[in-house]
């Protein structure tokens, strides 16, 4: 699943039946930029990572996903949460920044 970030601001979800692999595209844009587009739903990370809130990803995936889309997503973000991606107190889920 891919979170993409336009330079207008737009942000649309590719590949979202893809759980295997989350990231955030976001070409020609810094990550301050990034998180600029996401507005409170994103806060910077360390090195080429930005926090991204779930509600926010829940809400692309009902717009870009297939019906059953949420219960892969959520499934996905219980693994994030077993490796240390999950910010829990801000409801957010870590993505690597596609360069």
């Amino acid at each position: 699943m891919i979170v993409h970030v336009d330079t207008d601001s737009s942000i649309t979800l590719e590949e979202p039946d893809t759980f295997t692999a989350f990231s955030i595209r976001a070409p020609g844009l810094d990550v301050e930029e990034i998180v600029a587009a996401l507005g409170d739903d994103g806060k910077a990370g360390e090195g080429d990572h930005v926090w991204i809130g779930i509600s926010r990803l829940h809400a692309l995936g009902g717009r870009y996903g297939a019906p059953d889309w949420r219960g892969g997503c959520d499934k996905m973000i219980a693994y994030a949460a077993s490796q240390g991606w999950v910010d829990e107190a801000h409801q957010r889920v870590r993505a690597h920044i596609e360069r």
